[in-house]
């Protein structure tokens, strides 16, 4: 009872923190995302893996060598299975990310990363890179950039994985350490091959980081609220050491993908022209400027029935979001 309790006083002051005025407004112009096609895949484990300009990739996190492929209209759907190198074991979480026709696997706790390219669907295990990493985006099949723990500075950094040769870290990093250099760095890793651009977008403040594939910065940006610094206690777990969050999270950016123009976050914060009882029915998506970071305009993306968006990309002018057990589409107008 004393957990379920305290859990619950957590719930509460988080979901204060989300819904009290926040100090800005957005622009909401009508029908920027106008609702396409639905489809139910019938279980609620998969994740937006890639897309072509015809088909959608879904990974499967419970299944990480099973691939669902869709067509944007959502009417039909295929099955793909990739193949391990004879005897690889993958442990933890592992992710499959597709850019066709590279496919790419990756399993953090390993620090292990394998490839294969269309239509051949076995996959072989790159050069071991012996380090752990918590996020990564594949340039190509030999460059990746990886966010990892990196003791000599105490706290999460970006690196440059290039297949045989040392990895290339920023010296200073170029994620700014605010409380632990953990919990107060972690965010969000996107990449556009059309641009040639990498954007982090911090979890737990106003900020995010637009660069180019060798970790240089081109600008810093602000997202429109005002949580300039993490609103985290960080406590220490000594028996297992390790650490968590001791305080509501207050998350404010929860998802981000971009395309070749715009740069999309799924904001948590109410703004001073939303009302709460509308807010809780809808995810928000903030839109921001690739070229420069400015803020344009906000769109509405609606729950379906009692579920929310919990993932969501932007392809050839449709996003596809997930819900549930549910691929739901949009159509962007602008």
């Amino acid at each position: 009872m004393l957990s379920i309790a305290a859990i619950w006083v957590l719930y509460i002051a988080s979901d204060k923190i989300n819904h009290r005025p926040n100090g800005f407004i957005r622009l909401i112009p009508p029908h920027r995302a106008t609702p396409e096609k639905i489809l139910d895949v019938k279980y609620n484990s998969y994740y937006i893996a890639g897309a072509t300009p015809t088909r959608i990739f879904l990974g499967n996190s419970t299944a990480p060598t099973y691939v669902l492929t869709t067509s944007y209209a959502l009417s039909d759907t295929t099955h793909m299975r990739l193949a391990l190198p004879p005897g690889t074991q993958l442990v933890g979480p592992v992710t499959v990310q597709i850019d066709s026709p590279h496919v790419y696997m990756m399993s953090g706790l390993q620090g292990a990363l394998l490839h294969t390219a269309l239509p051949d669907t076995a996959l072989t295990r790159l050069p071991e890179g012996r380090r752990q990493f918590f996020n990564a985006r594949p340039l190509s099949p030999s460059t990746f950039i990886l966010r990892m723990y990196d003791s000599a500075w105490d706290q999460n950094i970006l690196a440059k994985r290039i297949s045989e040769t040392a990895y290339i870290r920023p010296s200073p990093p170029v994620l700014e350490k605010q409380i632990d250099g953990i919990f107060c760095t972690d965010g969000a890793l996107c990449y556009h091959l059309n641009t040639a651009r990498l954007a982090y977008v911090y979890y737990y403040r106003n900020q995010f980081l637009c660069m180019d594939t060798n970790l240089n910065i081109i600008y810093k940006g602000r997202t429109i609220d005002t949580v300039a610094h993490a609103r985290i206690k960080v406590a220490k777990l000594v028996d297992l050491q390790q650490s968590t969050v001791a305080s509501p999270s207050g998350v404010v950016n929860r998802m981000s993908c971009m395309d070749d123009r715009w740069l999309y976050i799924n904001s948590k914060l109410m703004a001073n022209n939303e009302r709460k009882d509308e807010f809780d029915k809808v995810s928000v998506v903030d839109v921001y400027s690739l070229k420069d970071g400015t803020y344009h305009f906000s769109f509405y993306l609606p729950d379906l029935g009692d579920k929310k968006m919990h993932s969501f990309r932007v392809f050839n002018k449709t996003l596809v979001a997930l819900y549930d057990h549910y691929v739901y589409t949009f159509r962007l107008n602008f």
